[in-house]
């Protein structure tokens, strides 16, 4: 069926091309792998993947909490479903990882108002879930969840070099997008700042203005320069003197205008009053958020401060006046119990309950003594409910503002300790797992970068996650004396808490990759430029990732930048070529193809092509990019193609039978 136009038979193609070989990599089979299909039965996605010959799998699953027919989760598939997948596994020599469900909350339990820890706790239901299926299925590798952590400015994702910055989800996000300062003791966001947030506090009297003498002498061993507060006496207030004596400083009266003067702080006062207290404090430094958020609750407790001293100013002359009316109401309440009937109602004429002047020019009712005191005294007692409910609570509350001052913390700060412990939890569960059912290999925890617009996508924010949940992970090993130190604790953390690197995610920062100078003005002329330097930082800092033994394992999509399509790899993109020399060059051996809508039944194929992997069977085989689109092995085209569709018609079959 073979010939064209002539007797001469193409032959297959069995001897390996030159070009193809030189430029092939090393990657096969037993390291690139592929996916269950997640929207289907998996003991039969698995049968399907091992008939199409893949050597690595991935389990895949999409749903949460109760699965169904198109949302599997680990727990759809009971005992014998498990074993007959660990079987198949086994027999065909298949190694194999995990995907917990791709809807997993954040780590460290961001929600709506901060961080809760039912919320963190749920995202972990899902990942056990995830390691109870792996313990009975795999024999060890990944457990694959998203790092999905908190909202950050795109613009403070990475290293920012000088007053460059890398990426920019919009154009004016470096000054409208939230920085979020939290309470440490709760989790619940307090403070959601912006650059371009416009704060007014009380200007107060400085060293400079009120006392110069002072400027150049010790106070409590500390050097005056001036532009230190002052209290009542005259003596300086510190800027990191604790929060109580801030309540000392003394405000500017200004006499014209018979009122305490303000000033207007822009950011770059906090920014300018962080470094300030960085400069004093070198071990416990303070962002410029952490500074406005102290500054605007100082400001509530000078509020509430002032509430509680207005209304306890005239508690003791309440007290005293209450008092005095006690004895004088016991006074005549016996004096009026000795008066007969008609001295009493003459004692009523004499006693006008009109205060004042104008009692002398109007009269009131005729009431007793005894009843205008009474009246008086339950004034006098409800004055002083008065002061009790609005002084006291404006006390309790100041107390509050105080004691949230000594808590702040940036969600960053505060975030990052708990999703490292949940990445800790993760380790320790895979840790036990792989122990309790004896696995070949350690299950290890795999955190994946995902959403650019929350914490944990970037690679720098990666790095910290795997380290800190590393250290987590050690302090509880020594604590439960699983290891001996910290040293061996992070040998054993190491094993168990290794990054999984989605390369297509990471193409993602191409869309808001946008270096400018400190002018905010484009560093590169063309876009082509653009491009170039982008594509030099994924592949620079991918490779970082893998030396430094952040990630132990990696999925390979494509896209153009924009949404994560999961095209084949090499049909967008990303530098998937060169990623791949990278990845071959750093000794990664674990990588996924991870297929979309539209190519789950291709998508491995044409990435063995495009790394150039020969075909496996017996004899001499030629590579996959060498027959990808060949009919059986041969360079030309099939020739059973009938009718208009037909190559042409200067050709038959051997057995000239017609094919219409």
């Amino acid at each position: 069926m073979d010939q064209f136009g002539s007797d001469q038979v193409i032959e297959p193609l069995v001897s390996e091309d030159e070009g193809a070989v030189k430029d092939a990599l090393s990657f096969g089979t037993a390291e690139l792998g592929t996916t269950t299909n997640p929207m289907g039965n998996t003991l039969d996605s698995v049968k399907s993947r091992i008939m199409e010959g893949a050597g690595r799998l991935e389990f895949e699953f999409i749903g949460k909490g109760k699965g169904n027919s198109q949302s599997p989760t680990p727990e759809s598939f009971g005992v014998r479903e498990r074993q007959d997948m660990r079987e198949l596994l086994t027999i065909n020599d298949i190694k194999s990882s995990v995907h917990a469900s791709v809807h997993t909350e954040s780590l460290a339990g961001f929600g709506r108002d901060g961080f809760s820890g039912a919320q963190r706790e749920e995202a972990l239901r899902e990942i056990k879930r995830a390691i109870d299926f792996a313990g009975d299925v795999t024999d060890g590798g990944a457990i694959v969840f998203h790092l999905s952590e908190w909202q950050r400015p795109m613009v403070h994702a990475g290293q920012r070099k000088e007053k460059q910055w890398m990426f920019k989800g919009y154009d004016t996000e470096e000054k409208d997008s939230p920085m979020l300062v939290v309470d440490d003791r709760t989790g619940r966001v307090i403070s959601g700042v912006t650059r371009d947030t416009y704060v007014y506090e009380p200007k107060f009297e400085t060293v400079k203005e009120r006392n110069p003498s002072l400027i150049g002498t010790r106070v409590d061993g500390r050097l005056v320069t001036g532009d230190e507060w002052v209290d009542i006496k005259g003596q300086p207030v510190f800027r990191d003197d604790n929060v109580e004596r801030m309540f000392d400083r003394v405000p500017v009266w200004n006499k014209d205008k018979t009122n305490f003067e303000v000033e207007h702080l822009t950011w770059e006062k906090f920014v300018e009053r962080a470094d300030e207290y960085n400069k004093l404090h070198p071990d416990k430094q303070v962002t410029p958020e952490e500074m406005f958020a102290r500054t605007t609750i100082q400001n509530r407790v000078l509020q509430a401060k002032g509430s509680s001293l207005y209304h306890a100013l005239h508690y003791d002359a309440f007290q005293k006046r209450q008092e005095k009316l006690r004895q004088a109401l016991e006074l005549y309440e016996a004096y009026e119990g000795d008066l007969p009937p008609e001295a009493r109602e003459q004692l009523k004429e004499l006693v006008s309950d009109v205060p004042g002047v104008a009692g002398q020019f109007t009269r009131g009712d005729y009431q007793l003594p005894t009843e205008i005191i009474k009246r008086e005294l339950e004034d006098a007692e409800n004055q002083m409910r008065h002061i009790h409910e609005s002084s006291a609570s404006a006390d309790a509350q100041a107390i509050e503002y105080l004691e949230q001052i000594k808590h702040l913390k940036t969600a960053e700060e505060y975030g990052l300790e708990k999703t490292a412990d949940s990445i800790a939890k993760v380790g320790l569960l895979a840790m036990e797992e792989s122990r309790r059912k004896g696995l070949k290999n350690p299950l290890y925890a795999a955190p994946e970068n995902y959403d650019q617009h929350l914490y944990g996508s970037h690679p720098s924010e990666m790095r910290k996650v795997i380290e800190e949940g590393r250290k987590a992970m050690a302090q509880q090993l020594v604590k439960e004396k699983k290891a001996a130190d910290l040293k061996q604790g992070l040998e054993i953390a190491k094993q168990h808490i290794k990054a999984t690197l989605d390369i297509g995610h990471m193409n993602m920062w191409r869309q808001y990759f946008d270096p400018t100078d400190e002018k905010g003005k484009s560093i590169y002329k063309t876009a082509e430029e653009r491009e170039k330097a982008f594509e030099k930082w994924l592949l620079n800092e991918s490779e970082r990732l893998i030396k430094d033994g952040i990630v132990g394992h990696v999925h390979l999509t494509d896209n153009y930048g924009y949404g994560d399509e999961h095209l084949t790899p090499g049909q967008g993109n990303v530098p998937m070529k060169e990623f791949l020399k990278r990845m071959e060059k750093a000794g990664m051996k674990d990588l996924i193809v991870e297929p979309g809508s539209y190519n789950i039944s291709t998508s491995l194929f044409d990435t063995l092509s495009l790394v150039g992997s020969p075909v496996y069977g017996v004899g001499r085989l030629p590579r996959f990019n060498q027959v990808q689109h060949a009919h059986f092995g041969y360079n030309a085209p099939p020739f059973f193609i009938a009718g208009a569709y037909a190559p042409s018609n200067d050709w038959r079959p051997w057995t000239e039978v017609p094919l219409e």
